[in-house]
């Protein structure tokens, strides 16, 4: 796939439009370097999933909500793409999916910033449920398998909890049909040995010069073959892009 290739003017650029908003690795319950890197410049704050190791540790829930609760107070503007841990408790999906569902940015492109910086979200993770082991899609879309399963493996009506955080190729390519400067994704793009090249074609589609993903807890930056920028982030880091 074909896309707008950006260059480090691009990245300069995005720099000066983003002071006052902080990047942050999954937390997995932790949220006191966040916390701490907040001073009074801060407006926003983007988390990359993985709010809570919810089934190991239930409390981690009650400690995402007074997180949120606390940005919110704070009259920081809070937004989260999905994790694979975010759907794996009733408790935890709660949370997110209506507590804070407005909060939750899945295929959505955001506007922030004078002058705006556009960051689109791509949440969840790769399963083997929708993806066969060759990388073709064995359900398009979430309808798709919402018609193939059966109504007590339903959560509410919908899809079973688990895989309303897997990626879907519908998903990609709703997203592929939008502009983004800043494409945020919990898994990887193929900078990682883990990570997939659709990503990579994604954000050259939607015209990004960026990637920001957790997932893997690692911290790194790179540059794909196809110019745009990594950044990998690693358990609860905290990145400011722009000035320090």
């Amino acid at each position: 796939m074909s896309g707008l290739l950006c260059d480090d003017e691009c990245f300069a650029r995005l720099t000066s439009q983003l002071e006052g908003v902080i990047f942050y690795g999954d937390p997995h319950g932790t949220w006191q370097p966040l916390f701490h890197a907040i001073d009074d410049t801060t407006h926003t704050v983007f988390i990359l999933g993985d709010l809570a190791e919810a089934k190991q540790r239930p409390e981690h829930v009650e400690a995402a909500r007074d997180a949120l609760c606390q940005l919110r107070a704070r009259g920081i503007g809070v937004h989260f793409i999905l994790g694979n841990h975010d759907t794996e408790t009733e408790a935890i999906h709660a949370l997110i999916f209506e507590e804070f569902q407005e909060n939750l940015i899945e295929e959505e492109v955001l506007s922030i910033g004078q002058p705006q910086c556009r960051i689109a979200g791509l949440g969840g993770v790769i399963r083997g449920k929708v993806w066969s082991g060759d990388d073709t899609p064995t359900f398009f879309s979430p309808s798709d398998l919402l018609a193939r399963t059966p109504r007590q493996e339903r959560c509410r009506g919908g899809l079973p909890r688990k895989q309303q955080s897997s990626i879907f190729p519908s998903t990609v390519q709703t997203l592929a049909q939008k502009r983004a400067d800043i494409l945020l994704t919990h898994e990887a793009p193929s900078s990682h040995e883990h990570g997939f090249g659709f990503i990579d074609d994604l954000a050259a589609q939607m015209g990004a010069c960026l990637i920001i993903h957790g997932h893997h807890h690692f911290s790194y930056q790179d540059r794909l073959a196809n110019g745009i920028l990594v950044r990998g982030l690693g358990l609860a880091e905290v990145w400011k892009l722009g000035p320090a």
